[in-house]
């Protein structure tokens, strides 16, 4: 399972990134190293997660990136503070609503926890029940696919053969198979269906995903992630 978290980590200590990085080494996080409020402004739109690192000599940072954050309503991205004990009121100081704090030289024992604790709190750690491929999400709980956040609206059908798809990434399923298991043999129109719901499924997804919704020729069709040019 691939799902992308675009992180924020505001430091000006590159080493910091390194322990940051093997700590989250999970495949789910794309984390960026930003060390002025400018750079932070322009990143903020698509991130999900900021880790901001309070030191005594960037407040006036911390304090135009407060300004940045009145723009992000706060269920929209997860916010977690690093400090050092020598400035540990900056935290209550700085007027952000951060929803956990970690002190560097716990860095290895707590981050990682807190991260996804704050992350299923908010809603923005994929559920159990949910596919993910990078920005896409399929959830079985809720019935509902999200690309880059965006819900997309699919019929019962599509959503079935969908999730079958991506349950079995690059298995080829023959036109006839996948008329029988997700029909289950009552549906009377022939296997062209499939070819119906297929195009349908890909005109609904935006790319690179309806690259991923392949057909094999003379076979069937399949999910694979690896798109070959």
């Amino acid at each position: 399972m691939v799902y992308s978290i675009k992180t924020l980590l505001f430091s000006d200590d590159r080493a910091l990134e390194g322990v940051i990085k093997n700590v989250l080494n999970t495949g789910n996080f794309n984390i960026q190293l930003l060390d002025s409020p400018e750079k932070f402004a322009a990143d903020l739109k698509s991130a999900k997660l900021i880790i901001l690192h309070f030191i005594a000599k960037n407040t006036a940072d911390i304090a135009a990136i407060k300004n940045e954050l009145k723009s992000k309503r706060e269920t929209d991205i997860a916010k977690i503070a690093l400090l050092d004990f020598s400035c540990a009121d900056l935290l209550f100081e700085s007027g952000i609503k951060f929803d956990d704090f970690c002190f560097p030289e716990n860095i290895k024992k707590e981050l990682a926890i807190r991260v996804k604790a704050v992350l299923i709190r908010k809603g923005i750690y994929p559920p159990e029940n949910a596919i993910v491929v990078d920005g896409l999400v399929l959830n079985s709980d809720k019935y509902e696919l999200k690309v880059n956040d965006t819900t997309i609206e699919l019929t019962f059908k599509e959503f079935e053969l969908l999730k079958l798809l991506l349950q079995n990434q690059n298995k080829v399923f023959t036109r006839n198979k996948l008329l029988s298991i997700i029909w289950e043999y009552d549906f009377y129109g022939g296997s062209r269906t499939i070819d119906v719901h297929i195009r349908r499924l890909r005109s609904k997804l935006p790319s690179p995903y309806n690259l991923m919704l392949k057909t094999v020729r003379n076979v069937g069709y399949m999910f694979s992630s690896r798109i070959q040019v």
